[in-house]
């Protein structure tokens, strides 16, 4: 080709001297510059392969429209190749028209490779364009017509059967269909292993190593970790040499693949290695924004999720509130390089969603909520406000879209607000989210039987607590109450139910009772002091946990010493009981 391509000049001027005689000299020099030689050594840049089949096209086109007609075949396999340039160059549509022409060519007759490779670039186009099915349908006749193809010389540069397949999976991964496309992804490994050395490394080395690329992304889809960490070592190894200045896809390749190795190595627990490629993703990814920031910025967001992953999510919200950054270990503190990554995602997501909504929303809700949590471990409690009102919002405004997909994010997130709310001082504020969160639990309960049963618990235990912070012991109690029956009734249905869920509720229904009955004989309600005890004492009644016991010991004890005789007089008026002693161990008799 190298010859060719410098002899050029010659073909063009004899073209421009006599179009009937030196017209098919120069579009058969040009086909043969468009198509690869023997050893595929690098990818020609994209502007030479354009300004070349653009030149090819017209050659033929001016031939087939001579009177003597004779370049149907020429003009068809000009626009396949005029079609591929504009592929590789991001313009798909003019490159999808470009292969209808090709189509449309009278008395066009190519070669079967020929007309398999024009199947393999419709095949992609339809695919980038969103016309799924028909790539589908597409890449099926493809596979077919590369089976029973034996390509000669030059053409064998024009695909492959292994080539098709891994195509074929491509489209099916894009369409969802993640199990199909690995099955025949692995079926396109057979037959690269099957083939000689030799003949891997000349002719089908970028097809192992997109399809080796490519499979690990499917393995991670459907959990096969392990599986993908394989594959996704075989990629790299195969790639190493591969110089991006001749594949310059090699960059976008690799850019997937650490994004997948990433997510898997954390998935089996290789913390570190999943640090050292989410590394190596965001690195190959700013890269790619560098050349391309319009296209190339949804992988970087990709890349960032799966390095902020790494860092640790924030934990299920509970009735606790969380520590403060101060009483954290040093271990616990965030890293400093999170904040950052969790700022830059933000700000990405908030970009690419002012065009994206349903995309990107949601992922800047998570970025935000992730970045409240990290404000809330550094003490910076209202930024962590800030950051979580927002991520309510956008779910909010997800979950009006999809309310199956982000119902139960938007329910999470309105808790961990409570949490944020209640941190910064704003405690009346924190109640409503609370109960927001309570009603869309308690919906999903009754209609998505995935959702753990013990949410409803935790979510009436958050309540409880916000509502305790607030003053309001009484709704408070209420809470709590629900709370333990639902929790005896999940453990009655299935035992193995954490009995530790029970044992917080019951420490915080007594520590709440306490309080109450002391709060009312402070203020001289003796009755509704005596119904705070008799309820105390009950629980107490019904379990053996020593912290129950302490605190119902801790408010009689309280009773006796503020007010002994008016305490006693509303016990015995409500009662007939005399009221309950307290024996020289402590105990309430």
């Amino acid at each position: 080709m190298g010859a060719v391509r410098i002899l050029l000049p010659v073909p063009r001027t004899l073209a421009r001297a006599h179009a009937g005689l030196g017209g098919p000299l120069l579009g058969a020099a040009l086909l043969r510059c468009l198509t690869p030689g023997l050893f595929l050594i690098w990818q020609r840049p994209p502007e030479r392969l354009l300004a070349w089949s653009e030149e090819a096209v017209a050659v033929y086109r001016t031939l087939h429209e001579s009177p003597r007609r004779r370049s149907g075949d020429g003009l068809a396999v000009a626009l396949v190749l005029y079609a591929n340039a504009l592929y590789v160059a991001g313009r798909y549509e003019e490159a999808l028209a470009a292969s209808d022409e090709s189509r449309a060519v009278v008395g066009a007759r190519m070669s079967p490779t020929r007309s398999a490779y024009a199947l393999r670039v419709r095949t992609l186009l339809l695919t980038e364009t969103g016309r799924l099915d028909e790539a589908l349908t597409v890449a099926r006749q493809c596979v077919a017509a590369y089976r029973v193809t034996e390509p000669r010389g030059r053409e064998r540069a024009l695909g492959s059967y292994a080539d098709a397949l891994r195509i074929q999976a491509w489209v099916l991964d894009r369409m969802g269909r993640v199990h199909e496309s690995v099955n025949l992804y692995m079926e396109c490994a057979e037959l690269l292993r099957a083939m000689p050395m030799w003949r891997v490394l000349l002719r089908a080395g970028r097809v192992k190593v997109r399809m080796l690329c490519e499979v690990t992304g499917g393995l991670r889809a459907l959990g096969r970790f392990e599986e993908a960490v394989s594959a996704g070592n075989d990629a790299l190894w195969w790639s190493t040499g591969m110089n991006p200045s001749y594949y310059p896809d090699i960059v976008w390749l690799h850019a997937h693949l650490f994004t997948d190795l990433a997510w898997s190595y954390a998935a089996t627990g290789d913390l570190w290695r999943a640090r050292e490629s989410a590394d190596q993703a965001v690195a190959k990814c700013r890269t790619l924004v560098e050349q391309d920031a319009v296209t190339e910025l949804p992988r970087l967001v990709l890349a960032l999720e799966s390095r902020t992953a790494l860092y640790g999510r924030s934990p299920v919200p509970s009735a606790d509130p969380l520590p403060s950054a101060a009483s954290l270990p040093q271990a616990e503190q965030p890293d400093p390089q999170q904040l950052t990554d969790l700022q830059e995602l933000s700000e990405l997501c908030a970009r690419l969603a002012v065009t994206d909504p349903v995309a990107y929303e949601p992922r800047l809700a998570q970025a935000l909520d992730e970045l409240a949590f990290c404000h809330g471990l550094l003490g910076a409690y209202r930024q962590a406000v800030e950051a979580a009102d927002r991520s309510v919002a956008l779910f909010r405004r997800a979950a009006e879209r999809d309310p199956r997909g982000y119902e139960s994010e938007l329910a999470r997130t309105l808790a961990t607000l409570v949490i944020r709310r209640s941190r910064a001082e704003m405690r009346e504020d924190a109640v409503a989210p609370a109960r927001e969160a309570l009603a869309i639990t308690r919906r999903l309960a009754e209609s998505d039987e995935s959702l753990p049963p013990f949410l409803t618990v935790q979510r009436l235990q958050l309540l409880a607590w916000s509502l305790r912070r607030a003053g309001d012991d009484v709704q408070a109690l209420a809470c709590y109450a629900e709370a333990e029956t639902l929790q005896r009734e999940l453990m009655a249905a299935e035992p193995e139910h954490n009995e530790g869920r029970l044992t917080a509720v019951l420490t915080d229904y007594a520590d709440t009772l306490r309080a109450t009955a002391d709060a009312h004989l402070a203020a001289g309600r003796f009755d509704d002091a005596v119904a705070a005890l008799r309820r105390l004492l009950a629980l107490d009644g019904r379990t053996d946990l020593p912290e129950v016991h302490a605190a119902c010991l801790g408010a009689f004890a309280d009773a006796h010493d503020m007010a002994a005789n008016e305490i006693r007089g509303a016990w015995q008026a409500a009662t007939t009981d005399p009221f309950p002693s307290i024996d020289g161990s402590g105990g309430a008799a």
